[in-house]
This record gives structure tokens, C-alpha cells and sequence, in this order.
């Protein structure tokens, strides 16, 4: 398997009308560091590379140091979602990290916030951008924009987006539509613009299809932050669990019949768990 999700955190310092995290109330716990070292042991050998996140910002991890470090101690390379927040609280920590292989800014949240900030914490990201580009140059960085048509006040936060990448970095970003065969486009180095329209979070509910495939049990799948794992990043509220980290271990969990039912129905462009039937993302692989 490729990637696993680890869910540090389920705690975010943004609120994004387009994320589920939004509305999580009471349920936003923390991963122990103690766990995450277990989880880490668990993948040696079975994965290549982690994320850390489902849900949540895993910049908040009041652990995050000794994450990092247990990170580039397991010899797994590293891939970072965060909104940008606190890049610059923790920059020099993840410029130092031997496991950091690619970071993900989710610009697109700051469409939904006072301008001021937004501005602030993007020129936060641009300055991570610039001395990763100097002192990290083997190291992607994507700026995302998954937000695309999604309404007014995205398409002028995207204006806003390519106009200054463009200057700050002397960069050709004319705010010309994706598609869905051209979506990274190349600022300098191994720094990139991707862009991608809105995607619903499955739920669990709407109309069920027979048909379909997921890279969920094929080439990812997540871990909660309490240690269940699921088949795949989307499954924040784990609707599949397949099991539970540390009370068993990872081959116990992915040779269970449940896993190899699911995997095998993918490997079939079959959907045969209801909450995949229902699930609007894996609609988009063919």
C-alpha cells in the first residue's frame, strides 16, 4: 500500500463551511503520541509514505516536534496538508524534518476569512514557499485551490490567489480553467498551483450506485485518531471500521475477510458497502 492517513488531531483553528470539521461539536480528540509511535511501528514495511491528517490541522498537535521526530526516525516519507496557520511556529522544525517529501497549503480556506488574516496567512505561506524552494529544493509544495466555480466569493479569493503568486514569485498563473487532465501548473522549482473543483464529503447518504472503484484498501487507507482504521481518508466518522490500532495489528486487520471483501469489490469496480455506494468521490475515478 502507498499511503496511510494518520488523523493527528481533529482539532482545526478554521471553520470552513466546506469542511465537515465545521461541524464535529464535541468530537475533536487528539491522537497520544504513544499511539502514534505504535501506529508507526504497525506500517514498517507495509506502507511508503503517511499523511497527517483526515480531519483536523496537524500543526495544532501540541506533540507536533516529537511527531515529526518519531516521523523521521520510522524512515516514512512525509506528506503535510495544513491551512498555514501556524507555518511560521513551525517552519524551521519541518525545513530540519528528514522525512518531509511534500507539503500542501489549503489556500482555498482562506477564502472564508477576514481579508486581513487571509493575506497575512497566505504571505505566511509564501515566505515557507521561498526558503523550502532555497533550502529544501528535492521537497514538493502544492498551493491548493480546490474550490473552483464553487461561488463568488471563491472565484474572487482565486483571483486574489493567482495574482499574487504571480508577482511574488514572477510566475505565469493566468487564472485559465483546469480540466481534470491539467490541474498542477508549475511556479518555479518544485513549487506548483493545483487547482480542482469542490467535492461533496460522503455522508452516508443519497442514491446508492453498484458500480464504481476507490484507490480506499488498494492504495490508501486512514487511521482515526483514536486509532481505528477505515479504508480510506474520507471516512472521518468511520462508517467502515476494520479494526483498532494497538488491539490489533496491521496484518490482522487488512487480511480480515471485511477488508478483503472491500478490496476485492474495488478491484471489480464494485461498490458493495452502503456507505461507498453513497460516496459522491468515488464516482470521479473511472
Amino acid at each position: 500500500m502507498k499511503y496511510a492517513y494518520i488523523e493527528i488531531t481533529k482539532k482545526c483553528n478554521l471553520s470552513c463551511p466546506f469542511c465537515p470539521s465545521a461541524n464535529l461539536n464535541g468530537h475533536r480528540g487528539e491522537m497520544p503520541l504513544s499511539l502514534f509511535e505504535k501506529i508507526l511501528e504497525n506500517l514498517q514495511g507495509k506502507v511508503q509514505e503517511i499523511f497527517l491528517h483526515v480531519l483536523g490541522e496537524p500543526l495544532l498537535h501540541p506533540q507536533f516536534a516529537e511527531i515529526l521526530k518519531a516521523v523521521d526516525a520510522s524512515g516514512l516519507k512525509l506528506n503535510l496538508t495544513t491551512n498555514g496557520v501556524l507555518i511560521a511556529k513551525h517552519a524551521d522544525k519541518l525545513l530540519a524534518s528528514s522525512a518531509l517529501r511534500q507539503i500542501n497549503f489549503s489556500t482555498h480556506a482562506y477564502a472564508y476569512l477576514p481579508k486581513e488574516k487571509a493575506l497575512n496567512v497566505l504571505n505566511d505561506s509564501f515566505a515557507f514557499a521561498e526558503r523550502l524552494n532555497a533550502e529544501r529544493p528535492e521537497v514538493y509544495l502544492n498551493f491548493r485551490l480546490w474550490n473552483d466555480k464553487a461561488d463568488a466569493t471563491s472565484d474572487a479569493w482565486n483571483e486574489t490567489v493567482f495574482r499574487l503568486l504571480s508577482e511574488r514569485f514572477q510566475a505565469d498563473l493566468s487564472p485559465t480553467a483546469f480540466s481534470v487532465r491539467h490541474k498542477s501548473f508549475p511556479i518555479t522549482g518544485r513549487l506548483y498551483l493545483h487547482r480542482d473543483s469542490r467535492f461533496i464529503w460522503p455522508n452516508g447518504l443519497g442514491e446508492e450506485k453498484e458500480n464504481g472503484t476507490c484507490h480506499g484498501m488498494i492504495d490508501q487507507c486512514a487511521i482515526l485518531f483514536d486509532g481505528t482504521v477505515v479504508p480510506c481518508c474520507l471516512d472521518y466518522k468511520a462508517n467502515i471500521p476494520l479494526g483498532k490500532i494497538p488491539g490489533e495489528t496491521w496484518d490482522s486487520i487488512f487480511q480480515s475477510e471485511k477488508a478483503e471483501r472491500i478490496r476485492k469489490g474495488f478491484e471489480q469496480h464494485k461498490l458493495l458497502d452502503p456507505f461507498c455506494k453513497r460516496c459522491p468521490f468515488a464516482r470521479r475515478f473511472r
